[in-house]
């Protein structure tokens, strides 16, 4: 049985997500991307990640729907992009999130980057659309300590989790012992810090480094096993995503091995304050000018 995260209220979901952002290319939403989640779900992914802005949660629909799995046996995740946050507007990107996902309601809803003028409306829609049985959890993406502090202030329903870039070049500590202060389980995207959006050669990557490579040769593991092990055994979630059959079923076998305290504390110490993605103190005007497809 794959890793778990244990909520607060006692339910229970995988640790281990599949990543679905840019399969293929870049809001691609066709059969490829249909057929390689579906893929995802024969290895044994129960736990799918999606957003709103990727433009694929048709996709995502049409395989949980091909898969023949009851639905209830998936935990799906989907966010709000900044463009759609406000209290109506969010309301109307649940719908239309729930529409195009074919599905009576979402696992676990995000908000995708902190617009902090909007954050209290954002979320007041967020806990109407649970009071409704559109959403089951509420949770957040790339939030800074600053903007948690902030919805906990006013937050009815409070945050299951805060998704955010972490890999070994980029490790958050500081964030991430703030939200296990206060019971919000980290998830990272971009695990493996190998998306090919950030232009950078896979040399430079965690990947790549000497010891990474030193700890998968010792357990006969690859490096990206080592991670995403690195992950889960701190209590993350950790979304990769993987569109050949090799890296699918590889991301999984995370059971045969367990790294030591000096393991990840040498991966720990491969800190270079490094983003691949997107600064949250930085981003709001770009993002802003990407729309979601219709």
């Amino acid at each position: 049985m794959l890793q778990q995260i244990v909520l607060q209220d006692g339910f229970s979901f995988p640790a281990l997500g599949f990543g679905t952002c840019a399969i293929g290319d870049w809001q691609q939403d066709d059969d490829y991307v249909v057929q390689t989640i579906l893929k995802a779900i024969k290895a044994g992914y129960r736990h799918i990640d999606t957003a709103s802005l990727y433009g694929n949660e048709r996709s995502v629909g049409k395989a949980i729907k091909l898969s023949g799995i009851p639905r209830e046996e998936f935990f799906v995740v989907t966010k709000v992009w900044d463009c759609d946050q406000g209290f109506e507007s969010t309301l109307a990107s649940i719908d239309a999130s729930l529409a195009r996902l074919e599905l009576d309601y979402i696992d676990l809803f995000l908000v995708h980057w902190p617009v902090p003028s909007k954050t209290r409306e954002t979320w007041a829609a967020m806990e109407q659309s649970v009071d409704a049985g559109k959403l089951r959890y509420l949770g957040l993406s790339n939030f800074r300590q600053s903007d948690i502090e902030d919805l906990l202030s006013f937050a009815r329903i409070k945050p299951v989790c805060n998704q955010i870039e972490l890999h070994p070049y980029l490790t958050q500590q500081p964030l991430c012992d703030y939200c296990n202060e206060k019971g919000i389980v980290v998830s990272c995207w971009s695990p493996l810090g190998t998306g090919t959006w950030s232009g950078v050669e896979l040399s430079q990557k965690p990947l790549a480094d000497a010891a990474i490579i030193a700890i998968a040769e010792r357990y006969g593991v690859t490096p990206a096993q080592v991670i995403l092990k690195w992950n889960l055994q701190q209590g993350r979630m950790a979304i990769p995503k993987g569109e050949s059959d090799k890296n699918i079923i590889a991301n999984l076998g995370l059971s045969g091995f367990e790294l030591t305290l000096d393991d990840i504390n040498a991966i720990n110490q491969l800190n270079r304050n490094h983003r691949y993605g997107g600064n949250p103190d930085t981003v709001y005007e770009s993002n802003m000018k990407m729309a979601v497809p219709a």
